[in-house]
């Protein structure tokens, strides 16, 4: 295991709550270096189409450094896999590190999140057709917004300090202050963030040609972010149908679904006394 060549900050999460966003502004410091491929999949439970290249249950540590060798310099490495919240052996992996990583969460007021997600996998991925109210029935819809239970987990295996985590309705709209916060997390200049551009990244979208968007995907670890930041709004206008607008017959599932995790924000505050609730009501 060589030190320098593995990350030392991991963005664990949830999905559809910010972590494209923060990826991209910590990628852009010039004291931090991002891993090329977002997100790796590498220490997830199970072999799965993200990771069939390099997972830890098939390859060497090798094959996981190889993702930071271009930042063996820096003195901030990361990788933002946002299913890590939800793994165990991402647990077992970054805990027994003789240096384990910090660890930050960014969580969304649930029925947001779930919103976001579905509508991501109805109009953009196209991987469910159904309704919301048969969505919402799914296991691993109501394990992925009972974040406090996963974030204990966590807590239970890192050391003291290496485990924070962010409201995405407070980081979005203080950007700044925030990522002023998370830059003295895992130190570095905050500085840089007072004048920057804050773009928001990865927001839920229909898609109009499905394969063009899996080309997308498959090249954008190959293209400097830069560039991608330049090419981006070309893209969206090529292959996007636009934002997906909120369903009126939705309200009333999102309205029962909200009420039904209102104690999720409470216990994340139990946990961390200055997680921001404000917006969440």
């Amino acid at each position: 295991m060589n030190e320098a060549s593995l990350p030392n900050v991991i963005i664990g999460g949830a999905p559809k709550c910010g972590t494209s966003s923060l990826y991209f502004w910590l990628s852009a410091h010039p004291e931090v270096f991002g891993s090329p491929k977002k997100e790796t999949f590498f220490f997830a439970d199970k072999v799965n189409r993200f990771n069939a290249k390099a997972n830890v249950h098939e390859h060497e540590l090798a094959e996981y450094e190889s993702f930071f060798k271009g930042g063996i310099d820096q003195f901030i490495r990361f990788e933002a896999t946002a299913h890590y919240l939800y793994e165990s052996t991402a647990r077992t992996a970054f805990s027994s590190w003789p240096n384990p990583p910090k660890l930050i969460f960014l969580f969304r007021e649930p029925s947001k999140q779930m919103y976001s997600h579905y509508k991501m996998e109805r109009y953009r991925t196209k991987r469910v057709d159904m309704s919301l109210s048969e969505y919402i029935k799914r296991p691993q819809i109501t394990d992925h917004v009972d974040y406090a239970k996963h974030v204990r987990a966590w807590l239970d295996v890192m050391p003291e300090g290496h485990v924070r985590f962010w409201a995405f309705e407070d980081f979005m709209s203080r950007k700044p202050e925030v990522m002023a916060e998370i830059s003295a997390y895992v130190g570095i200049d905050a500085a840089y963030y007072t004048d920057f551009d804050f773009e928001h990244r990865n927001e839920s979208v229909a898609i109009k040609s499905g394969f063009l968007h899996q080309l997308g995907l498959k090249i954008q670890p190959l293209v400097p972010h830069a560039i991608q930041k330049a090419v981006l709004p070309l893209y969206m206008k090529l292959n996007s149908g636009g934002r997906v607008a909120d369903r009126p017959e939705d309200q009333s599932v999102l309205a029962q679904f909200k009420q039904d995790w209102a104690h999720v924000g409470a216990a994340l505050k139990e946990l961390d006394p200055n997680f921001s609730l404000g917006r969440w009501s």
